[in-house]
């Protein structure tokens, strides 16, 4: 073989060796449209105002395509791979719409329910969605129905954890991966709490309740439920403000309810009141 020939076949064989390992190896996947995907998040205002964040409450776990994060956010996610990170500022309209003045009105406090004590700040869920006190009367309150952020651009640090997750399979034994009617028929007293994954106070109650779940496996069901999700199962035990938590007996009855956020001691000394150890 002449020292052409001889170059020529080296030079071949490496070629040939690039494109067997170019195509064993596309690199990690890009999230995409119907992905459950975990994310490290930092929600920023105009003004640098940190407005919600995952630090403290774990990754942000959502599927992708379902609408259970706002569009903006669910677009610049797609595409990302697993320890990539960006900034992105997503304008009002593909975060909350623009605010509307017509959603904020005034009723009086014979409409709320009786185990409500209104306040400024809290949120109250109705058939038609979630809306906010803004303002407290001696006889009536103002409420908002507008989103808390309506009308603001927001800035977000993303950082995407993983896809392929799922809750089922990371979900803590008890907690959410057990209906509240099955939960109610197996002999077991419950605690459940009604809110929303977007919610501070529901966020500062997720690992109270899943270390709860672990400490009472083998006494007490603990069951989170989203009320975007379960409406009529929301409706029909007259949740009107998130988070609220109900404790039920071991025969399925309702024996306590509480609304707001609430600290695993309190909790606690509610369970050995009512007979739960």
């Amino acid at each position: 073989m002449s020292g052409t020939s001889k170059v020529f076949g080296v030079l071949t064989s490496v070629i040939f060796l690039i494109a067997i390992l170019t195509a064993g190896c596309s690199g990690p996947a890009a999230a995409k449209s119907s992905d459950t995907v975990r994310v490290n998040y930092t929600g920023r205002l105009a003004d640098g105002t940190v407005f919600d964040s995952s630090a403290g409450s774990g990754p942000f776990e959502f599927t992708l395509g379902q609408g259970q994060a706002i569009p903006g956010f669910e677009q610049a996610v797609i595409g990302m791979k697993a320890g990539e990170s960006k900034t992105v500022t997503i304008p009002f309209d593909k975060a909350y719409g623009p605010r509307r003045d017509d959603l904020v009105m005034e009723v009086s406090k014979d409409q709320l329910s009786p185990d409500i004590v209104p306040e400024v700040g809290l949120q109250l869920q109705g058939s038609q969605g979630a809306v906010t006190i803004v303002g407290v009367s001696e006889t009536t309150v103002t409420i908002d129905a507008n989103p808390p952020l309506a009308g603001q651009d927001l800035t977000f640090d993303i950082e995407l954890v993983e896809i392929g997750a799922s809750q089922e399979s990371t979900t803590l034994s008890g907690l959410t991966s057990l209906p509240l009617p099955q939960a109610l028929t197996n002999g077991k007293p419950t605690l459940a709490e009604f809110g929303r994954g977007t919610c501070v106070p529901c966020k500062q109650m997720k690992p109270i309740l899943e270390k709860m779940a672990l400490d009472y496996q083998d006494r007490m069901n603990v069951c989170i439920i989203s009320i975007d999700e379960y409406r009529n199962l929301t409706n029909s035990y007259n949740v009107m403000a998130i988070p609220t938590q109900i404790g039920f007996d071991s025969s399925g009855k309702e024996i306590f309810r509480h609304v707001g956020f609430w600290s695993e001691e309190e909790i606690v000394a509610q369970l050995k009141k009512s007979g739960i150890e």
